[in-house]
């Protein structure tokens, strides 16, 4: 089954971003865990992961640097994650209710990837939000807003 379907490109606004903001906020708010901190995995999760932040009055904000796909092209084949730890250092991340924040869960393989290393590292829970789920996502983020089976061009990304 082919993630992308490539039929047709699904640009969102900022509007839309706001909007998806607001969704996952609600759906944040009614569950039983809070988190403590955010992770934004960047590059994409950087604008979700600050604006879940303010909403969330939380000053923890960690980054993860993941790199997934071989450009920036539309429909950029994509290989395994490779993760780079940006802040804070890995010994400082355990009893932490984590949410982890990216732009899309395509596959769900770079949700996976890091689960995966900050469960090792002892965080106390963990949840993931994106803006963007694909239908064929295998492995799904706890929280998103939009569903899509193509590719998502987000407002911060060229427009090219």
């Amino acid at each position: 089954m082919d993630l992308w379907l490539g039929k047709r490109l699904l640009q969102l606004s900022w509007e839309e971003f706001g909007n998806s903001v607001d969704i996952l906020y609600e759906r944040i708010c009614q569950d039983a865990v809070k988190p403590d901190a955010v992770v934004a995995l960047a590059r994409g999760g950087l604008p979700l992961a600050t604006a879940l932040a303010h909403r969330l009055e939380l000053h923890d904000i960690r980054v993860i640097s993941v790199t997934r796909n071989a450009g920036d092209e539309r429909y950029a084949e994509r290989g395994a994650p490779k993760i780079a730890w940006v802040g804070p250092a890995k010994d400082d991340w355990s009893a932490r209710h984590l949410l982890i924040c990216d732009d899309i869960a395509g596959d769900g393989g770079t949700l996976t990837a890091i689960l995966g290393q900050l469960r090792e590292l002892g965080a106390k829970s963990i949840r993931s939000a994106t803006v963007v789920c694909n239908v064929n996502c295998q492995n799904r983020p706890d929280y998103w807003a939009i569903e899509s089976d193509d590719w998502v061009v987000f407002p911060w990304e060229s427009q090219k």
